[in-house]
């Protein structure tokens, strides 16, 4: 009788420790999620080429599209070299 009694906790704890590691898990990706929310992206200059957080570099619109930058000073480079002909000044 003293034998089953055991085997049985041991299957109990069992069932609570695997229970607990589950609702953990959860918690933790959900943790992850939010870790990434803050750090960005990485995205590439289209300028100079390098990589940098979406959430600290330069924004624009062009042609409808976002493109990000590392400096100002990049942004207004490739901004001035793809102007149209037209709109350049002479």
């Amino acid at each position: 009788m003293g034998l089953i009694r055991i085997l049985m906790l041991a299957v109990a704890g069992l069932l609570i420790y695997s229970f607990y590691k589950k609702l953990t898990a959860g918690s933790r990706r959900a943790h992850d999620v939010k870790e990434d929310e803050r750090l960005g992206r990485l995205v590439q200059d289209p300028q100079c080429h390098v990589y940098v957080d979406s959430k600290d570099a330069v924004h624009r619109k062009v042609k409808g599209g976002d493109l990000f930058f590392c400096s100002e000073d990049c942004a207004d480079d490739y901004l001035a070299a793809n102007q149209p002909e037209e709109s350049r000044p002479s």
